[in-house]
């Protein structure tokens, strides 16, 4: 029986370094050409780290949050960059880090009130593309013609292009890096066409080169409007729940 999880968000000066040394050895179970300067260089450039704790204090997995990254500024929205996303496979189906998520944007959306925020989101694997279709009614890139919302997609040039420089493909809509800085084992690989979705053949045919480290990105509004039913409800109690809210400060 798989032990529960707690999610938990921290500012990143709230990280110490037996979680950045958990993280790395997470990161490594899931991804090849893991480098750990690089790995604690970027994740001391993001804002807040969302963890998976189990009820051994074991982290078991993990998310990452920038607001605004390489400082972008867009006049009418706030830019909610995700960076790596890691769950053991032990933990693989757990609903506490979509729950944490939702919680987290709520908790975003209370303290950056002036602008719309919308998620930015870098897809290396199928399961972090699923979050889209599950959650949101309009994103981009989408199969459905009336959900993919092209709006999102001059703000994903302008913003991969600061933030990537000549790593990004416009024309593809992939970040592809010149080194090696990531790539999904074989063995995830290999379960990933196993498996039959059609949000997954979308997402092997908008980024065939996945395995080579390619990056997908994506792009969708968080609102109330925008999110379907149940991560919606989530999100609502979260924003009503004003002392909830207050201990992600803590």
């Amino acid at each position: 029986m798989k032990r529960e999880l707690k999610y938990k968000l921290l500012s990143i000066d709230k990280i110490n370094n037996d979680h950045i040394k958990r993280m790395f050895i997470l990161m490594q179970e899931n991804y090849d050409y893991i480098n750990k300067d690089n790995f604690n260089n970027d994740l001391l450039n993001k804002d807040y780290i969302g963890l998976l704790i189990d009820n051994k204090n074991i982290i078991q997995g993990f998310t990452t949050y920038l607001i605004n990254p390489k400082k972008y500024f867009h006049k009418k929205y706030n830019i909610l960059f995700s960076g790596d996303t890691v769950i053991s496979e032990d933990f693989v189906g757990t609903q506490a880090l979509a729950i944490g998520w939702c919680e987290t944007v709520a908790f975003f959306i209370r303290k950056y009130p002036k602008k719309k925020l919308l998620w930015y989101l870098m897809s290396k694997g199928h399961r972090t593309y699923l979050y889209l279709p599950y959650f949101f009614k309009k994103y981009y890139p989408a199969i459905d013609k009336n959900i993919n919302n092209n709006h999102y997609k001059e703000i994903i040039n302008e913003c991969s292009s600061h933030i990537f420089c000549e790593n990004w493909n416009p024309k593809k809509g992939i970040v592809q890096f010149n080194d090696k800085v990531g790539q999904i084992k074989q063995q995830h690989i290999k379960k990933l066409y196993s498996k039959k979705n059609r949000y997954i053949d979308f997402f092997l045919e908008k980024n065939p080169g996945f395995s080579n480290g390619d990056e997908l990105i994506c792009m969708a509004e968080i609102s109330s409007e925008n999110l379907m039913r149940l991560p919606k409800l989530i999100f609502e109690r979260s924003l009503r729940n004003q002392q909830h809210l207050d201990n992600y400060e803590s």
